[in-house]
């Protein structure tokens, strides 16, 4: 069974916050990572919007290979770590699969941005950013 990951970043001083999460993630497959059918115990009581909704949230986690790229090109081009946690597979129930690439819309609080327009991108998918701006800034931090 393919090996399923959650990537992230922890950034601190940003935007007069004391820690901000930025969380990577594939934007876009040519092709499923894994079909749903194999990682969602639950597969054949949902339905076909169900199914579509898994698929697109299993799609957006990365492979131990782009994680391993992932770690290296960010590194290498901005200095910072990415951690990773291993997803529990198969999914118990597909309706309940985290989901932290979802499109921004009108409320989002945050910022998104693609790493593949950045230049000298080597990984073999799309993978894009967002960092969760919904926490207020520090107030004293704010001050400064």
């Amino acid at each position: 069974m393919v090996k399923l990951f959650r990537a992230f970043t922890a950034r601190e001083n940003y935007k007069n916050r004391d820690c901000v999460i930025v969380d990577w993630f594939c934007r876009e497959r040519s092709e499923p990572v894994a079909h749903c059918r194999a990682l969602v115990k639950n597969y054949h009581e949902m339905g076909e919007e169900e199914r579509a909704e898994a698929q697109k949230r299993i799609d957006s986690f990365l492979t131990e290979r782009e994680l391993v790229a992932l770690k290296e090109f960010i590194k290498n081009r901005f200095g910072f770590e990415v951690k990773s946690k291993e997803l529990e597979l198969p999914f118990e129930n597909g309706g309940a699969i985290p989901n932290f690439a979802a499109p921004p819309t009108p409320e989002s609080e945050g910022e998104y941005f693609d790493l593949h327009v950045t230049g000298e991108y080597g990984i073999s998918v799309p993978i894009c950013g967002f960092i969760d701006l919904s926490e207020p800034p520090n107030l004293i931090s704010a001050l400064d």
